[in-house]
């Protein structure tokens, strides 16, 4: 069959997301296990995660030190032997640290869940924190610091959030050199016996979850040793500048960055679906007006884009683009200009219903398959919902109008509320 190339396949309209159902188990120890079970798959993904991001921790790099220490020896096993066993069987272990939630990740072929379930169990609970593997991860990331803190973009991004939240606040995420001399392996030992135990986890257990794995889990992880969590979340008092410019000075930079941004929507708010489709218009996409107006047409910069991150406190909304130190001034003209036109007019439907296309595939995308799901789900629970959101965001989008639209440009970007960070060599007038 000759396929005619003048004649565009037709369009149809985008689906519905399809989210995997979950279940919850309840383990004997008592650990809380979430199933959401894809029978397609030859694999399975096992989440352990902790209420022990940086948020609970007592001074900074505690809690992303003891989540990656977890496999560098335990009781029963040295660092390359773990290494060696998850190798030999083709498995994947990962670790993560983020502001609130901390992650032990294992991904595994069903057929050896018997050989790396237990391992992954074993990591968690009788790590011993080898002092000397401890030196090499500090000494190995306080050199990644002192490069990255050369960086322009690495000096905007702080002192950006320092300005929204506070200097004191765990989301200002503030690391000093010395921060890493500060830590010992008491303290990471600490830490990993408070936070990082099977009393302050759930597990999340994503693929082909056969009778077998569920099984061999509850063997594993059902058995061990749960003290009662009785520690309690840490409160911190948000405390942001007041908005304007801030200039960081950095005499041998060849760029700028720049942030501009101010607070945003968290996902629980009732304008959350309309803004982030307003922030698809301005900057969320390649065909962005940001993209359109700085790079395609002025071509002050390869790249800019705007992003809205909700936290289980707050939410933040900002800008980021890195410019040649001459175009530094002209692009935030053009960037204060495209928040200004969408104060003011209309956006047109064609556009908008462009945006709302592109937004509605991005959502299916982020949910595309059981490990996506089981991510997406990880993200939803601390707000009290799950994968159901997207259904309920996307029906919100198709709502969606330009005058209403319009209002929420009017009521969240206010060009007198916004931080303007710049770092990089400036002009001296």
């Amino acid at each position: 069959m000759t396929v005619n190339r003048k004649i565009s396949p037709p369009l149809s309209e985008l689906s519905v997301p399809k989210v995997l159902p979950y279940t919850t188990q309840v383990l004997p120890n008592g650990i809380e296990m979430l199933l959401l079970h894809d029978p397609d798959q030859e694999v399975f993904k096992m989440d352990v995660v902790f209420d022990a991001g940086a948020y609970y921790q007592k001074q900074p790099l505690v809690a992303t030190t003891a989540i990656n220490m977890l496999n560098e020896g335990t009781i029963y096993h040295n660092s390359a032997e773990i290494a060696e066993i998850f190798d030999y069987y083709g498995a994947y272990v990962d670790f993560n640290c983020g502001m609130h939630k901390a992650e032990l990740n294992l991904l595994s072929l069903n057929k050896f869940a018997e050989e790396t379930i237990p391992i992954l169990a074993e990591i968690l609970s009788s790590s011993t924190i080898p002092a000397h593997e401890l030196d090499i991860y500090l000494c190995n990331k306080k050199q990644q610091f002192l490069v990255e803190k050369q960086k322009t973009a690495w000096l905007a991004r702080k002192e950006f959030t320092r300005l929204l939240f506070g200097t004191n606040h765990p989301y200002a995420n503030t690391v000093k050199e010395e921060d890493y001399d500060r830590i010992t392996p008491e303290i990471i030992r600490e830490f990993y016996k408070e936070r990082l135990n099977v009393g302050n986890c759930f597990v999340l257990l994503s693929g082909n979850i056969t009778p077998e794995i569920r099984h061999i889990t509850t063997e594993t992880f059902g058995k061990l040793s749960r003290p009662g969590n009785t520690l309690q979340t840490p409160v911190y008092a948000l405390q942001p500048a007041l908005p304007g410019r801030s200039k960081i000075e950095k005499e041998d930079a060849v760029q700028t960055s720049i942030r501009i941004g101010k607070k945003g929507v968290r996902l629980t708010d009732e304008d959350y679906a309309g803004f982030l489709l307003l922030n698809t218009v301005l900057g969320g996409y390649f065909g962005s007006r940001l993209m359109s107006n700085i790079r395609e047409e002025k071509g002050y910069t390869y790249g800019i884009h705007s992003f809205n991150v909700s936290l289980p406190e707050t939410a933040y909304w900002c800008v980021a683009t890195d410019v040649d130190n001459k175009y530094t001034e002209a692009t935030i003209e053009e960037v204060l200009k495209e928040i200004r036109t969408l104060r003011s007019e209309l956006i047109p439907e064609a556009e908008l219903n462009l945006v709302k296309n592109f937004f509605h595939g991005d959502l299916l995308r982020e949910i595309d398959g059981v490990f996506a799901q089981s991510d997406a789900l990880k993200h939803k629970l601390p707000y009290g919902t799950d994968n159901c959101f997207y259904s309920e965001i996307i029906h919100k989008i198709k709502q969606c109008n330009a005058p209403y639209l319009r209002e929420l440009a009017e009521k969240y970007l206010n060009p007198e509320q916004l931080y303007i960070v710049t770092a990089g060599k400036h002009p001296y007038n």
